[in-house]
């Protein structure tokens, strides 16, 4: 099960965003049960991702993988006891004033990107800072086969199917993408004093191999909506929205 819970806030502190993320982190885990939050600080894939919007229209939402993590993570912050928080570092009162909640099952997922809906485009926001790491070293260039290979892992480890990520799919499926547009910027995600080097923006991407294959990055896509993409989703960094999905090529994306 999938679900999404968006809490509309309200602070007179100047200096809310998604940089603040990472200290909303440590709000959810005092928030949550002492020893499930142990269990977590103990995984290497986290069943959630969470990340904060600012602007005009301050958000911040929580979105987890499994029924288990949303019993343990979201169902405590929809206690109406919960109205308001206070980030310690930044000394900074939080008002919440509206929750909404929106639960997918994966069978509904399935059904939706097997279907007719999802073409052989995606086009994908990321609204917070993402990145990958290779071999010790941070990439914040948008590669194929980074964002494929983070979809997988993150969906695998969710669905506890041991066989992803599958090599060879993963290969199939990088092969028959291509990004056929973007409007991107470097940027970066502070993190405890230290700043990670990261990209935000839009990608446009085009499937060209056969209609099961679109369809699995059209899956893929609309699962990462809920799990995020790259590295350090659970603390703020690869936020997406899925824009599009289109079928036609004369479609603009």
């Amino acid at each position: 099960m999938l679900a999404e819970l968006k809490l509309e806030l309200e602070t007179d502190h100047p200096d809310f965003g998604y940089f603040q993320s990472s200290n909303l982190q440590g709000v959810l885990m005092q928030r949550i049960d002492k020893e499930y939050a142990a269990i977590l600080h103990e995984q290497g894939l986290k069943p959630y991702s969470q990340y904060a919007l600012g602007g005009t229209q301050k958000e911040w939402r929580i979105k987890t993988l499994t029924a288990q993590a949303y019993e343990r993570i979201i169902h405590p912050l929809l206690d109406d006891r919960f109205q308001e928080f206070v980030i310690e570092k930044k000394q900074m009162h939080v008002r919440i004033c509206g929750k909404t909640v929106r639960v997918t099952p994966y069978r509904q997922l399935l059904d939706e990107f097997y279907s007719d809906r999802c073409g052989r485009y995606l086009n994908l926001e990321f609204v917070t800072p993402a990145a990958f790491k290779s071999s010790g070293r941070y990439v914040i260039l948008p590669e194929l086969r980074y964002i494929y290979q983070s979809m997988m892992q993150k969906y695998g480890a969710a669905t506890a199917d041991l066989q992803l990520p599958d090599e060879d799919l993963l290969r199939q499926l990088t092969a028959c993408s291509s990004i056929v547009q973007y409007r991107l910027r470097s940027t970066s995600f502070p993190l405890e004093g230290v700043k990670i080097p990261s990209f935000k923006g839009e990608i446009g991407i085009k499937i060209n191999g056969t209609d099961t294959m679109a369809k699995y990055a059209g899956l893929l896509a609309g699962f990462a909506e809920f799990s995020g993409i790259g590295i350090k989703t659970a603390i703020g960094m690869g936020g997406i929205r899925l824009l599009s999905c289109l079928r036609k090529e004369s479609q603009n994306i």
